[in-house]
């Protein structure tokens, strides 16, 4: 976004992390930056959440902070998840939106703590359950499409269990293989579904998910570009159907070993960046990519746990 970059640079001078990726330059240029006598925002989350609730934040949150022997105000931001989900395809909804201080740390109480106390104060201050809240008090969040992109989020049927069968329009999610279709609400609840929330639907797309892994299913996203970034400027490598198994992740000529793969994340709703040493990737594709981060994470999690047993 070399334009809008520009813009943001001149207007808050960002500090850039680039997802999927060890962040120590990042924490560098914060700690700098905190040492000249500036204040430093922190996403701590580095990411929307797609379901409703807080993503974890990064480990190495609390020892930046400890490290830079300063002050911390925790900010916490609640509705923002029904005005614009992590995998909405539609505009902004119109609803209720707030923001406010949640607590605040003297430099003294910091260095108090312990880096595992200082990532346990953050979570629990951003912690943010958007269903919980709605179901006590529902709101209405106003807009077009409402459903617009869950086919982003949700690629297992939780009637007929096909994979990839999933499609989105206006306020109705649908299955093209079962002919199953639930509505989207106002409220953000789903209507005529096996569940009421986003987050009950993708809490059983997780289950599911942890079985097609350890089955070895594989998962194939159509028409993807797998690229290579170095400092900003981008390589194509393969174009055509990206695929992704328990041994690697290809597209044409290109195979990554994905116990080669260090980290990965998702992009706006549709990019899927990773890193393999000091080489950094993505890939493009117009369907769903985030069965991919799902995939890797639970194939991830599999191994540390078959690991610990043995």
């Amino acid at each position: 976004w070399k334009t809008l970059y520009a813009i943001l640079k001149y207007a808050a001078e960002p500090i850039i992390r680039y997802k999927g990726t060890v962040a120590a330059s990042t924490v560098v240029e914060a700690l700098r930056k905190i040492k000249a006598g500036a204040s430093v925002c922190i996403f701590a989350e580095g990411i929307r959440t797609w379901d409703g609730v807080t993503c974890p934040i990064l480990p190495s949150t609390g020892k930046m902070i400890k490290s830079a022997k300063c002050g911390l105000v925790t900010y916490k931001i609640s509705g923002g998840y029904f005005v614009s989900p992590g995998w909405s395809d539609s505009g902004l909804r119109k609803g209720p939106l707030s923001g406010a201080p949640v607590n605040i740390y003297t430099k003294e109480q910091i260095q108090a703590m312990s880096v595992d106390e200082i990532n346990e104060i953050i979570n629990r201050d951003l912690y943010e359950d958007a269903y919980s809240n709605q179901l006590k008090n529902p709101q209405k969040y106003i807009g077009k499409d409402l459903a617009k992109g869950l086919d982003n989020l949700f690629y297992i049927c939780p009637v007929c269990k096909k994979i990839e069968t999933l499609s989105s329009e206006g306020n109705v999610l649908k299955c093209n293989s079962c002919q199953t279709s639930f509505t989207y609400n106002e409220y953000g609840f789903f209507e005529n579904a096996p569940f009421k929330t986003v987050r009950e639907y993708a809490l059983w797309q997780q289950d599911e998910m942890k079985s097609l892994v350890a089955n070895n299913t594989s998962f194939t996203v159509k028409q993807g570009v797998l690229k290579k970034i170095v400092k900003h400027n981008e390589t194509i490598l393969s174009e055509g159907d990206i695929t992704i198994d328990s041994s690697a992740i290809s597209c044409k000529d290109a195979t990554f070993s994905i116990s080669d793969i260090s980290d990965m994340d998702i992009t706006g709703r549709h990019g899927l960046v990773f890193s393999i040493g000091k080489d950094y990737y993505e890939i493009k594709a117009p369907g769903n990519t985030v069965k991919f981060l799902h995939y890797y994470r639970l194939y991830k999690l599999c191994n540390q746990e078959a690991l610990h047993e043995s």
